[in-house]
């Protein structure tokens, strides 16, 4: 289907000549600035800001905020189009599947590496990025959903489960499941493996790994509030501290199933196996990172001989960042010691490390 036809199915299905013109130039561009939007498309540059806006409403594009301007991404046109259709009569289906496997054609949006800070108002746009985020996730994820969302994502969370990342769970409201249920009240099923908490009331968010996160705030005074969705490495590591907090005064449902674990740090790692590591048991940790001195990645895997974990002042761990964490490990080529991601008195810097049994 080319350009032409495209604008006209566009068009009855209810956007305009210049929503339609602007949201092909974003497809094809995958993020673009406004400028190259409007030169692009055609659509003349003192329409292109109201024509965002139309289309940002309709939930066909995201808008971000960086500090040279705005940024208009395409999302996969197959998702949005199909949110499109349902907000709108029955009669619209046919043609929107059409035009969403043509425009689907032209997709080649790739996520920018640099990280990103936006917002988003519809729920069905921010469950795509929980979708996302859990599938991108190969260490650790931490999510706190109402009991709706979590079932509709909870194939997902299986497969992450199934793929050993440490998952953890909190779900709020009545119908969640507890260890001493009241008779007549059900409650979401969960994956064996996967260890949940629950609280009567939360903030909505998924953390995966450092480099996704969702966050929805509630508010004592207003019925919604934006979900706030990011890439960028340091918002998300301080928001997956937030949620040890969170974590650690909530009430266990369910334990997972433990080792092999996966972890993202030294830090939780020390927290969790800290009775092994006294009494001497053999654990041996695959560690995923970087060399500090050369930033070269690397893998290292080897027994956990020693760790070190305190700070200026006695503190609960438990919800308290550390000053130091660190592993000692005992590879092949010597012993080398672990920090976190922002390591650098350590030998490696690590990105994720896996434990098991040795």
């Amino acid at each position: 289907m080319d350009e032409t036809e495209l604008v006209d199915k566009l068009r009855d299905i209810g956007l305009t000549k210049y929503q339609s013109l602007a949201y092909i130039a974003a497809v094809s561009l995958g993020t673009a600035t406004p400028n190259e939007l409007s030169e692009v498309s055609e659509v003349p540059q003192g329409r292109i800001y109201d024509v965002i806006d139309q289309l940002q409403e309709m939930a066909l594009i995201e808008v971000q905020e960086r500090s040279t301007g705005k940024e208009v991404q395409a999302p996969p046109p197959e998702a949005v189009l199909e949110g499109f259709k349902q907000r709108h009569i029955d009669s619209f289906s046919t043609k929107v599947h059409s035009i969403a496997s043509s425009l689907d054609q032209l997709h080649e949006h790739q996520r920018s590496s640099g990280g990103f800070v936006t917002m988003v108002s519809l729920e069905e746009s921010a469950l795509r990025h929980i979708r996302s985020a859990i599938e991108d996730a190969e260490w650790w994820l931490t999510m706190a959903l109402p009991v709706d969302l979590y079932e509709a994502v909870s194939d997902e969370v299986a497969d992450a489960v199934a793929q050993g990342v440490s998952v953890r769970l909190l779900v709020d409201g009545e119908e969640a499941r507890s260890a001493d249920p009241r008779p007549g009240v059900m409650g979401p099923t969960f994956p064996d493996e996967l260890a949940v908490r629950h609280r009567p009331t939360i903030d909505t968010f998924a953390f995966s790994d450092r480099s996704y996160g969702i966050f929805n705030s509630k508010h004592p005074q207003e019925e919604s509030q934006p979900y706030i969705i990011t890439q960028e490495h340091n918002l998300v590591l301080l928001f997956q501290h937030y949620a040890e907090q969170i974590w650690t005064g909530s009430r266990e449902i369910q334990t997972d199933a433990g080792l092999p674990r996966r972890y993202l740090d030294p830090w939780r790692l020390i927290l969790d196996l800290k009775p092994h590591l006294d009494d001497g048991t053999p654990l041996v940790a695959e560690v995923h990172g970087r060399e500090t001195h050369s930033r070269r990645p690397r893998t290292w895997t080897g027994r956990i001989v020693d760790y070190e974990m305190g700070g200026p002042v006695d503190a609960d761990f438990e919800s308290v960042v550390p000053t130091t964490a660190e592993l000692t490990v005992a590879t092949d080529d010597g012993e080398v010691t672990v920090g976190g991601w922002k390591a650098t008195i350590e030998d490696v810097a690590a990105d994720g490390i896996r434990v098991e049994r040795g």
